[in-house]
């Protein structure tokens, strides 16, 4: 589609991205030659009513959410071939994900400094969510984008697809799994009910792999990982980060929780609780922390 012109209002240009329902590009907005980024449902799935609410689903939750750290939504429509599509800002930088994969590849880990300052804003976004009924379900490090310097910095959390509305009608089929294999919930997994907390377990599980180089579970298959996270002891890691206080371990023993009502009951306590401990710690990092964070109260 790149060169076309969407609903007689979007010139698309290069494709930036593609999942299984959607494909994303970058594109200008003719009426003031704004540079945007178009999400088209993909041509196969667009005749499935479904997902255009699924779309239309992540839009108004976007919208409901501006103003935090997720991306901005500009429209949502239907153009006159029945193209369904939703406008969002133009991101430049980096998926976390990436960033995490340069990191590792040279053997390095983030520091704890870097991972409260991209992720705070991640936290607050995730905690308005949850406040308004919308849980992600899909939190992971290729869903938070870094923003490039040239454009102020900062984080966003984006792809809203297969977010929940409390309330509203479930669009996954019953004993379907939504979400990614090394970050899903251990409830996800057991395809029991779910709330918000499935949401706690998975940016858990994005910070043990910030911090640790790896997931909390690995394996060969998605068997391994579904026994990884339903059955076997939570990871340690201060074996792998001795800079960090030993407590770390306790968070993550109650962040990665097997039962959701032995996790952290919201975000903001699991988040406040590792700056706390991150406070803690040895080394440059955890002064940098100290300087910089404060805790409530």
């Amino acid at each position: 589609m790149e060169g076309e012109m969407l609903d007689g209002r979007y010139r698309l240009g290069e494709e930036l991205g593609r999942g299984g329902h959607g494909v994303v590009y970058r594109a200008t907005d003719t009426t003031n030659g704004a540079k945007v980024a178009v999400k088209v449902l993909r041509k196969q799935i667009k005749d499935d009513p479904q997902y255009a609410v699924r779309l239309w689903r992540e839009a108004q939750s976007l919208a409901a959410l501006w103003g935090t750290s997720v991306v901005r939504v500009h429209g949502f429509g239907t153009d006159e071939e029945d193209t369904v599509y939703m406008v969002m800002e133009l991101l430049e930088g980096e998926s976390f994900e990436t960033h995490l994969k340069d990191l590792e590849s040279f053997g390095d880990r983030l520091s704890s400094f870097a991972l409260l300052t991209y992720l705070d804003p991640i936290a607050r976004a995730l905690h308005t969510a949850h406040s308004l009924g919308i849980i992600h379900r899909d939190v992971k490090p290729a869903n938070i984008f870094l923003v490039s310097a040239e454009l102020g910095t900062g984080a966003r959390l984006m792809d809203f697809g297969l977010a929940k509305i409390l309330g509203a009608e479930a669009l996954t089929a019953a004993g379907m799994i939504a979400g990614s294999p090394s970050y899903i919930a251990p409830e996800m997994w057991r395809t029991e009910p779910f709330d918000h907390r499935a949401d706690v377990y998975s940016f858990g599980a994005v910070i043990f792999r910030s911090l640790a180089g790896r997931p909390p579970f690995q394996g060969n298959s998605t068997v391994d990982l579904f026994l990884g996270a339903t059955t076997e002891p939570r990871p340690k890691l201060s074996p792998i980060r001795p800079d960090l206080s030993p407590e770390v371990d306790d968070w993550v023993e109650k962040a990665l929780a097997i039962e959701s009502n032995n996790r952290f009951p919201y975000i903001p306590t699991m988040w406040n609780e590792l700056i706390r401990i991150l406070m803690n710690g040895r080394g440059p990092s955890a002064e940098r922390i100290r300087q910089t964070f404060r805790l409530p109260g």
